[in-house]
């Protein structure tokens, strides 16, 4: 019979790995054995600074840099570097970067007007939707190219499933083409080896859900079954489970993890 386990070991890139679920995904793979990480950041340099640090104690190397992920030449030009920087083609890849800005409908524009809630909703796209995209594409065109069987993982959201907030329109929309996205990589690339699913969190506590008005908090924590948020350890763990062969045979889905939520 054979046997599966959640043990990683191959080069394996975070988009986002300096937020706040990519940062636990980075710390998970690691625990599960990779000894080459590369990862892309946004604004934060000391959190990438400091998680490099993090990683290099624990005898990992670390190749990190921050781009435009949607430029696909930005994009591609990142994995040429990362690949030569570890000597070791990708096999692992999660995607880990996310937009979500809180702003009442009927207010929402599609311009950024300024940081944080004022994010437009191009703005959502561009990052969510088309940066999924072309670091999915990029990804598995290379592993298709070196003829390595790998797995990507793309955080998408229950957003995109089963949520109607007004406040969040543009996030949800967006979660939901990502989604979709997603499933058409996972039955392209199926047939080359390549396993990529999606990973649908709900509720968790990190830096970007704050600025969720603490009424919305309250009421959505009592949709939800087992009564808490999530925190990223807990979603990182299951990243690892889908990167992972305990997870061989799943392929195209966008797995939830929402503590039993019901809207």
């Amino acid at each position: 019979m054979a046997k599966f386990n959640m043990d990683l070991r191959g080069h394996t890139v975070v988009f986002g790995g300096s937020g706040g679920i990519g940062m636990e995904v980075v710390r998970a793979v690691v625990e599960s054995g990779v000894k080459k990480i590369s990862f892309t950041y946004g604004g934060n340099k000391a959190a990438a600074d400091a998680l490099a640090a993090e990683l290099k104690k624990r005898k990992v190397k670390v190749y990190f840099a921050s781009i435009n992920l949607s430029d696909d030449a930005a994009v591609r030009s990142f994995l040429e570097v990362a690949v030569k920087a570890h000597g070791e083609e990708v096999q692992h890849m999660v995607f880990a970067v996310g937009v979500s800005p809180n702003k009442p409908f009927r207010k929402q524009t599609l311009e950024t007007t300024g940081p944080g809630d004022d994010r437009g909703a191009r703005e959502v796209f561009e990052v969510n939707v088309f940066g999924s995209f072309l670091t999915s594409r990029a990804v598995a065109e290379r592993m298709k190219q070196k003829k390595v069987k790998g797995t990507m993982v793309i955080i998408t959201s229950t957003n995109g499933i089963n949520s109607y907030s007004q406040i969040s329109a543009h996030y949800d929309a967006s979660k939901a083409a990502q989604a979709m996205y997603m499933k058409i990589a996972a039955e392209l690339y199926a047939g080359d080896g390549i396993r990529i699913n999606g990973l649908a969190p709900g509720w968790i506590n990190t830096e970007m859900n704050k600025t969720l008005p603490a009424r919305e908090r309250k009421q959505e924590t009592v949709r939800i079954k087992m009564g808490r948020w999530a925190e990223p350890e807990e979603i990182a763990a299951l990243a690892v489970y889908l990167l992972s062969d305990a997870s061989s045979y799943i392929c195209g889905q966008n797995v939830m993890a929402d503590g039993g939520y019901r809207g």
